[in-house]
């Protein structure tokens, strides 16, 4: 069972993701709307996963994943985006999963399967 942290602007991306990640088994740390909130929430939480939506209004899921990576290099990033993302883009990510939404609990599955 990994501790999770979700990282999503959208209040019902939020609470539809926390609810199939806790009926595969996972654990739901904590949740932030924005990247700053997200960085912070990592010092604090520790978790081992986080669930990162790409677009936000702030900082965007790249951002976000460089300064998570750089707190914590051993997180694992699950990025989550509405659009394939360029392969140049997905490099400098260097997420260990990705899903494309919108989200099913098998597409979790199988991102929790390549962490």
């Amino acid at each position: 069972m990994s501790k999770v942290l979700i990282v999503d602007d959208s209040r019902l991306s939020v609470a539809a993701l926390q609810n199939m990640i806790q009926r595969i088994g996972h654990d739901v740390v904590g949740v932030a709307y924005n990247g700053e909130e997200a960085i912070k929430k990592v010092e604090q939480l520790e978790p081992d996963v986080v669930t990162l939506d790409f677009v936000m209004p702030d900082i965007n899921g790249a951002e976000v994943a460089k300064k998570i990576r750089s707190i914590k290099s051993t997180i694992k990033i699950i990025m989550i985006t509405n659009d394939e993302l360029p392969i140049g883009t997905k490099n400098e990510i260097q997420a260990q999963a990705y899903i494309l939404k919108p989200i099913t609990v098998r597409k979790l599955e199988t991102a929790f399967s390549e962490l």
